[in-house]
Order: C-alpha cells, then sequence, then structure tokens
C-alpha cells in the first residue's frame, strides 16, 4: 500500500485547497522543523528523508511551498491517517490527501 501526502503550512481552517492560506514566511526549514515533530528519527539526505515507523516507511521532500509524504506497508493506514490530521490541527499544517483529492481532518470534526 502506497499513501501520498502535502503538507502545507496554512493559517486558519481551510475546506478546499483553494482555501488555503500559506505562510509566505514558512520555507525549508520550517518544513525540516514539522517532518521531524511528526516523524521520528528522520535520516535526512539534503531535502528528502526517509523514516522507518510502525511497520511503514515515510519517504519525505521538502520543498519552500510544502512537504511531500510518501507512506508505503502493512501498518494501519487509518489510525496512521487519523494522527496525521490530528498533528496537522495542531501544528496549523493542512494535510492534503493526494489519492483522495481532500484535506484529513481529524475525526469528529
Amino acid at each position: 500500500m502506497s499513501l501520498d501526502f502535502i503538507l502545507i503550512k496554512s493559517h486558519g481552517h481551510p475546506l478546499s485547497l483553494e482555501d488555503i492560506d500559506m505562510g509566505p514566511a514558512f520555507k525549508e526549514e520550517d518544513y525540516r522543523s514539522v517532518a521531524e515533530r511528526f516523524f521520528n528519527g528522520v535520516a535526512w539526505s539534503g531535502n528528502d528523508g526517509l523514516v522507518i515507523m510502525d511497520d511503514m516507511s515515510f519517504e519525505l521532500r521538502l520543498s519552500d511551498v510544502s512537504l511531500s509524504v510518501t507512506a508505503r506497508g502493512v501498518g494501519d493506514a487509518a489510525v496512521f491517517m487519523d494522527n496525521l490530521a490530528v498533528l496537522g490541527a495542531q501544528q496549523g499544517v493542512v494535510i492534503f490527501d493526494v489519492q483522495g483529492s481532500e484535506i484529513l481532518a481529524p475525526a469528529g470534526d
């Protein structure tokens, strides 16, 4: 299984990609910091990172506008997605599910 996500720092809680109000001062190093808060033990090689946890591997790619994440493995994808949505909401980061073409919201929102 493979899941692809894009994490974008935003003001407020947008309901669609068009509603995202990106923080212009938020850059590559800020996304690196977000990645290290979301994922323990990231091994970085330039702007690419790799981490393995909970029977899944996570490939990370930094840019000045987002953090792209590809998740692979046999871990519980539903739990992973909900945890990612909760962390995103806490950090002011919008999580866009590429396959589902939707913004992830924490369960119960």
